[in-house]
């Protein structure tokens, strides 16, 4: 009980500029003291996604859109197809194919 009232006396209230003090000296150490990793590129992480996207929109891409239409053609041949579904597939596969000029060009404007 005696330790808490002895510390009690050295407790002063904390302003407002204190803190901005507080915080402007920890973000400027921070920013000084980057290290060479945290200046790296991310060309990993670039290639691998790139090499996504090549295989969705490359064979393996349009081996399964032809299998998609495959699998509409069947159900059209069969009598049970659903109109909703053959749309949803032919909007899927336009999307995909697309995605990848569509954003290109959204990075050349």
């Amino acid at each position: 009980m005696k330790l808490v009232l002895y510390f009690r006396q050295f407790r002063t209230p904390i302003t407002m500029r204190d803190a901005a003090r507080f915080i402007f000296i920890v973000s400027t150490l921070f920013l000084l003291s980057s290290h060479p990793s945290a200046a790296q590129d991310f060309s990993g992480v670039t290639s691998f996604l790139d090499q996504i996207v090549q295989a969705i929109t490359g064979p393996i891409g349009i081996a399964i859109s032809a299998l998609a239409v495959m699998a509409i053609g069947f159900s059209f041949m069969t009598g049970r197809m659903d109109w909703t579904f053959a749309v949803a597939v032919i909007l899927g596969i336009a999307i995909v194919f697309g995605a990848a000029s569509f954003v290109e060009g959204l990075g050349t404007a």
